[in-house]
C-alpha cells in the first residue's frame, strides 16, 4: 500500500527542482524555527477503527519564492480511538478495548499560494511509531500489544490565508511499515485522513 504514495514523492522532487527558477523570496517568517509553526486536528479511518489525531508542526524552510515553500516539516503526532473493531481475529470474539499510537514524522512539505489569499499543498512523510493497544479473549493469553514500527504518510492540503493565519481541510493516507507479523493491531494503523489544519508561518 506504500506504493500509493509514490507518485506524491516523485511530484514533490519536481516541484524542488522548479522552484529553484521563481523570483525572489519574501521576507523571512516572523515565527522563529524553534517554534511550532502550524497544527493538524483529524481522524484516521480503517477498518473499523475511528481514531482522532493532534499534531504541532516545526517547519524548516529552505525555499521560499513569491508564491511557492518548500520545507522540512517535524510532527509530533498522537492518535486515540474512539471506535474500534468488534474482533481482531476473524470468526472468533477478540474485542480490541484500547488503540493509540504516537509518531515523529519528518516530512518533506510543499506549499503554494495563489489568488487573493487561496493556497494549496502537501507533504509526503515518514517516521517512528510507538503503538499500544489492549484485547480480551485473545490467542495465547496476548491480551496486550506494545511495540515500536514505522509509518509512512502523506496528505494534500487546501485552504485561505486570512492576514497572517491559514487555515484549511487535509485529506491523505497513512500506512505502517516494519511491524511485527503477528501483530494484530497493525491492520488498524494509520488509513484514510481527513482533518483540519492552521498555519502562522
Amino acid at each position: 500500500m506504500n506504493r500509493r504514495l509514490l507518485p506524491c514523492v516523485l511530484f514533490t522532487l519536481c516541484l524542488a527542482s522548479a522552484a529553484l527558477a521563481q523570483p525572489p523570496p519574501q521576507p523571512a517568517s516572523p515565527t522563529p524555527p524553534w517554534l511550532p509553526r502550524g497544527a493538524y486536528l483529524g481522524t484516521f479511518i480503517r477498518d473499523g477503527v475511528i481514531a482522532p489525531q493532534a499534531r504541532l508542526q516545526w517547519q524548516l524552510v529552505f525555499f521560499q519564492g513569491r508564491t511557492d515553500t518548500l520545507g522540512l516539516l517535524i510532527e509530533p503526532l498522537a492518535a486515540l480511538a474512539v471506535a474500534r473493531p468488534g474482533t481482531v481475529v476473524e470468526g472468533e470474539d477478540v474485542p480490541m478495548t484500547s488503540f493509540q499510537y504516537y509518531s515523529l514524522m519528518f516530512a518533506l512539505g510543499y506549499t503554494s499560494r495563489r489568488g487573493p489569499g487561496w493556497e494549496w499543498g502537501f507533504q509526503v512523510g515518514t517516521g517512528p511509531a510507538w503503538l499500544h493497544a489492549r484485547f480480551q479473549n485473545a490467542p495465547n493469553d496476548k491480551d496486550e500489544e506494545s511495540y515500536l514500527g514505522g509509518l509512512l504518510d502523506g496528505r494534500a492540503r487546501i485552504g485561505y490565508r486570512f492576514d497572517s493565519v491559514s487555515l484549511g481541510f487535509t485529506v491523505g493516507y497513512g500506512d505502517p511499515y516494519n511491524y511485527r507479523r503477528s501483530s494484530l493491531a497493525r491492520s488498524y494503523v494509520g488509513g484514510l485522513q481527513l482533518g483540519f489544519y492552521a498555519d502562522w508561518r
